[in-house]
């Protein structure tokens, strides 16, 4: 019927609705289709549970938050003046005197120009703008003379580079210097052709110019942001020099362009090389730190001032350098500045001596500066200095500031540490096994008894005969798989096994020598090894891990600490087993990842105590306050905090830090010029272990690809504040398995890859900068940072024999050329085989007398493919050596293998 609408009548079913509030996980991660909830989205569901005026009170609360811990930082832990900022600067062009030439522009705008301690040789500049107020203090080092003296026996580029690394450690902000005006080497200068050739600017072709201002960075330069770049980089800002007048056309220029185009050619000039500093800057130091400042530092032949006509005029030119100097020192002095993360983030203390005194007789060393960092300086700790040693504190007292004039005298206060209660400077371990010491950090005694239980247990299960070294209980049964009918009174039982465990330091392989080694034979020798090790790579890269076995040789004798493993991944192997000599000095960690936050937890409540304290840390009653500001607590309530803070420093003062048991031998390498730094270490880093560093060889390395690195070779390690000397072993980093394959050159470009060696203890993050010393030059190997420190950790070395099918049936095949007698078949017949194109099999039975094999597949094998026996072997990291090592060689004195001793600078 028209006009007629269906109603529901009350009869009609409704169904109850289900009493979930959401929908159930399995359809929520299904609708959500693989995609996980970030941090941030569950952050904002978090401030959606609450109305709008309670989430602004909450970003109010963080805001205020933030403003209070930056105002903090800047007046200092103690509530004295904040430590002037330090900023450094490295010019990246071939002549090191812009650097010295932009200091004196920077000094010059000061107010007051404090030279501490009556400007003394190894003295810092400390320059006060009062127009800025608080922020207005900066100190000003130069990479040529701040820490340029530590390396005097380098040679002038390999200096620069490790200057500009000790220097960028301890900067608040580095600008890099350009001149603008550097001489092309092609001749003349840019831009400036006469005649409308490619290379002027008069001819509008930009393109052609800006390749030619890269001569403006040299190979200097280049070294130099590819190592600081590697070890990370406080706030950065590029400064373009101008250090040459623009010359104007005259009657005394032949020229064939008028006036007014060489002044547009010259203005186009200066817009285009801003435009490539610019470019330049957001290409190597990324956006956040692509700050560009242009500075005149042309020397003026007037004053300023011309007098005409009994009227002054200002010299635009004068004007104009002063204009850009002013925006220089208001931009360093309100730009946010702090040191590199893994230096800011990691809580250790540090101060850069403003002078630096020592004592012969009572072999003292006496550094006075700023404490800075997040945390106070702890006078228990182990103190390194860099380039010198690591020492321990005899006592910390409060200095007269320099350029603060108070009539009211300060109190002497003073901090005598009592050497009980100081770090203890021993790095290698030394345990009595008469009375059960042992060198392990982190260990439980029920996990000792059950280590010492295993032990007992495996000697209980052992053979009547040795095994030889590397073999576990399973494999073990290798022996007792040879055909009992085989074994004659001539065979081995044991006797071969015992003679390979026993460990010679003396012996070595003919083809051990390193180029280390060589630089101590002849031009001839050197050279013959160079070709050796480049056919071994070459060898290495088209054949992988496979060796060959001679027909004189036999492969049970040669292969006797390898192993056969059924699967890399799933096999197990004790890492316990077999270790060597060098593993009982050093120290093993039941879980580093646990010690590490142990320590960075006991770190943060030193540092929130430190924040809470009320400036009180030179006298024994600490007051703290409460966060809320409401509630004093007097320090008559004794509490934790109070021994958190028993021997501390607050960040920011201005202390005299004395260390005791300098040798002076070893001030005697440290020049009066130079400046020195000191760093607290945490608790455990001065000891030594397996070190793990994950490295890549990137396209800023500058190794020669005819010299190519190789395993255990002598390398230096750049590890944060502290410089060594080992001989690494390369390997993968796989994460899905606890056995990591070896790697016998360093891997080529591009790829990541790890280095075990032995080394003091690091807490992560930390960089890392791996350096070769090749003909007396310094090459950066490769830059990393660290992943752990475990002795556990097992590095597998593999081994591949192989051999022909001669004749194939089916799943049968008679191989060939693999080994050479019957008792090596009969020796690695338990082992399993592989095939290149990817078949298993294993050792049916020996055929004749030359090493002839029947073998059985898991499919039928094919004539042209190839059988493979991979066997494995652990290999460890070595120490540098017992030889000392001068100062051309680093900052490294000497790693011995038989004493264990190291010297870390």
């Amino acid at each position: 019927m028209p006009g007629h609408h269906h109603r529901s009548s009350g009869l009609k079913q409704t169904n109850k609705r289900n009493k979930r509030s959401k929908a159930s996980k399995r359809s929520v991660t299904r609708a959500a289709g693989g995609k996980v909830e970030g941090r941030r989205a569950q952050f904002k569901q978090h401030l959606l549970a609450h109305n709008k005026a309670d989430r602004r009170h909450i970003q109010q609360q963080k805001r205020d938050a933030k403003r209070q811990e930056l105002i903090r930082r800047k007046r200092g832990l103690d509530g004295g003046p904040a430590p002037p900022r330090i900023v450094g600067i490295i010019s990246l062009g071939e002549s090191a005197s812009i650097e010295e030439k932009l200091r004196s522009l920077i000094v010059d705008q000061a107010d007051r120009v404090t030279r501490t301690f009556d400007g003394n040789s190894n003295s810092t500049i400390t320059a006060k703008y009062d127009i800025h107020k608080k922020d207005g203090n900066l100190t000003i080092l130069t990479n040529s003379s701040a820490f340029r003296s530590h390396y005097h026996s380098d040679n002038e580029n390999d200096a620069a580079v490790m200057a500009a690394l000790d220097l960028c450690r301890v900067c608040d902000m580095i600008l890099f210097v350009v001149d603008g005006n550097e001489e092309n080497q092609n001749g003349g200068f840019v831009g400036m052709s006469i005649g409308g050739d490619e290379g002027s600017l008069g001819t509008n072709k930009t393109n052609s110019a800006t390749s030619n201002w890269d001569h403006m960075i040299s190979e200097r330069g280049d070294r130099i942001l590819a190592a600081v770049k590697g070890q990370g980089l406080p706030r950065v800002a590029t400064v373009l020099a101008r250090t040459k007048n623009e010359e104007d056309p005259g009657d005394d220029h032949m020229t064939t362009q008028s006036a007014k185009s060489i002044r547009r050619a010259n203005l186009k000039r200066r817009t285009d090389l801003k435009k490539y500093i610019s470019r330049f800057a957001t290409t190597e130091f990324g956006v956040d730190n692509d700050k560009t400042i242009e500075v005149n530092l042309v020397e003026s032949l007037t004053d300023g001032v011309m007098e005409e006509d009994g009227g002054a005029a200002i010299d635009p030119e004068d004007h104009a350098k002063k204009t850009l100097a002013a925006a220089l020192v208001r931009t360093l002095c309100t730009i946010s500045a702090s040191p590199s993360k893994w230096v800011s983030q990691v809580p250790r203390a540090y101060v850069l001596s403003d002078r630096h005194l020592y004592d012969p007789e009572k072999q003292e060393l006496v550094l006075t500066g700023y404490v800075r960092g997040s945390v106070p300086f702890d006078s228990n700790a182990a103190i390194h200095v860099p380039n010198l040693g690591t020492f321990g504190c005899k006592s910390v007292s409060r200095a007269k500031l320099p350029h603060v004039h108070s009539k009211v005298e300060t109190t002497e206060d003073v901090i005598e540490v009592n050497p009980m209660n100081r770090e203890a400077l021993d790095m290698f371990a030394t345990p009595d096994a008469l009375d059960g010491e042992q060198n392990l950090i982190g260990f439980d005694e029920q996990d000792e008894e059950e280590f010492d239980e295993g032990i007992e247990q495996a000697e209980e299960k052992g053979s009547g005969f040795a095994r030889p070294a590397g073999w576990s209980d399973y494999q073990s049964a290798w022996l007792d798989a040879v055909d009992e009918d085989g074994i004659n009174a001539d065979f081995d039982h044991g006797e071969l096994a015992k003679e390979l465990n026993k460990k010679s330091s003396d012996s070595l392989p003919p083809n051990s020598m390193d180029l280390d080694d060589a630089n101590r034979i002849s031009a001839e020798e050197r050279k013959a090894l160079e070709e050796q090790r480049r056919k071994e790579q070459q060898e290495h890269q088209e054949f992988p891990d496979e060796v060959q076995v001679n027909e004189d040789e036999k492969a049970r004798d040669r292969f006797a600490r390898y192993r056969s493993l059924k699967s890399f991944r799933k096999s197990p192997w004790d890492p316990k087993e077999n270790l060597p000599d060098s593993y009982a000095a050093i120290y093993h960690f039941s879980s580093f990842k646990a010690t590490q936050q142990a320590v960075m937890s006991e770190m943060k409540d030193t540092a929130k105590a430190a924040t809470l304290c009320n400036g009180s840390f030179w006298d024994g009653s600490n007051k703290t306050i409460d966060p809320s500001g409401d509630a004093v607590m007097d320090g008559s309530e004794k509490d934790d905090d109070d021994d958190v803070l028993k021997g501390c420093v607050p960040s920011g003062s201005y202390i005299t830090l004395t260390l005791e048991g300098v040798k002076s031998e070893d001030y005697g390498t440290v020049a009066p010029s130079a400046l020195l730094s000191a760093v607290t270490l945490l608790p455990h880093e001065n000891k030594v272990s397996v070190l793990h560093m994950g490295l890549s060889h990137g396209h800023n390395c500058n190794v020669s690809p005819d010299k190519p690195v190789k395993s255990k070779d002598v390398l230096t390690f750049r590890c944060g504040w502290r410089t060594w000397k080992g001989r690494p072993i390369f390997s993968q980093n796989n994460l899905n398995c606890d056995k990591h394959k070896f790697e016998r050159f360093l891997p080529q470009t591009g790829s990541f890859f790890a280095a075990s060696v032995f080394g003091p203890v690091t807490y992560t993050p930390c960089p890392i900068l791996v350096f070769r010393t090749l003909n007396g030059k310094r090459e950066l190997v490769a830059t990393g940072s660290v992943i752990n420190a475990d002795a556990d950790r097992i590095v597998v070395k593999r081994i591949i024999l192989t051999g022909y099918p001669v004749r194939v049936h089916k799943r049968f095949a008679t191989v060939k050329y693999m080994f050479y007698n019957p008792e090596d078949v009969k020796w690695f017949k338990p082992a399993g085989l592989v095939t290149k194109h990817g078949l298993n099999g294993k050792i049916e039975d020996c055929v004749g007398e030359h090493g002839t094999m029947k073998c059985l597949f898991n499919a039928p094998i094919k004539q042209h493919d190839t059988v493979c026996l991979p066997l494995y072997k652990r290999v460890y990291p070595k120490f540098e050596g017992a030889q000392s090592v001068g100062e051309d060689e680093g900052t490294i004195r000497s790693m011995k293998a038989r004493d264990c001793s190291m010297m870390v600078k």
